[in-house]
């Protein structure tokens, strides 16, 4: 997967395919981050009118 793969989005619940760092489809600057591949994706917040979750910046396995 690449480093900044904007072809990742997932929804509110979706499970996390790599760590890293999602921002809002919405570009309205919400930034989530999973440091753990695997974790459910959070909602997005209340006032925000994106729909998924998009992959900016892969981090690093451990």
């Amino acid at each position: 997967m690449a480093e900044n793969d904007e072809t990742v989005t997932l929804k509110p619940g979706e499970r996390a395919p790599v760590s890293g760092f999602y921002d809002c489809d919405a570009g309205g600057g919400h930034r989530w981050s999973t440091d753990v591949k695997g974790h459910p994706m959070l909602p997005l917040p209340e006032e925000c009118t994106g729909a998924v979750w998009r992959l900016a910046q892969q981090r690093p396995s451990s």
